[in-house]
């Protein structure tokens, strides 16, 4: 859509210029004033054309300078997000070990408390067979 709009400027310019030059060539002046008027109207379309294109060339080195600065805050806030994000992962790291330490160290209780196949369990007991889980274990009193 936007091509379409350069390209209409561009041919009505140039349909401006060549109107222009036709009008001048065909009206009834003589020839030193007709080279006069197209010297005088090309100027004016040149002077035109640098005024543009001065423009053009302020506005896009604006736009460069503002893409610039956007590209090194967006750069700065990613950074920025990404060490919030490293940090927390490095918190969730810590708390997961802890979590881990701590289980461990619950297995290691039970572990101790419940006597493994085979083994008996300390001497006091009643004698009979207590069923813990899978094991079975005989109180020996």
């Amino acid at each position: 859509m936007a091509d379409e709009g350069k390209s209409g400027f561009w041919a009505f310019l140039a349909g401006g210029l060549v109107g222009g030059i036709l009008a001048i060539l065909y009206a009834p002046d003589k020839g030193e004033e007709t080279r006069k008027k197209v010297y005088g109207k090309s100027s004016e379309f040149y002077d035109k054309g640098e005024d543009l294109y001065q423009d053009l060339k302020v506005k896009a080195e604006k736009l460069l300078a503002d893409s610039d600065r956007l590209m090194k805050e967006a750069g700065e806030t990613g950074r920025g997000k990404l060490d919030e994000v490293v940090r927390l992962l490095e918190e969730s790291r810590e708390k997961l070990e802890k979590f881990a330490d701590a289980g461990k160290e619950k297995f290691q209780v039970l572990k101790e408390k419940i006597p493994a196949k085979g083994e008996s369990k300390p001497a006091g007991g009643s004698g009979k067979t207590v069923k813990t889980g899978k094991v079975r274990v005989k109180d020996d009193e």
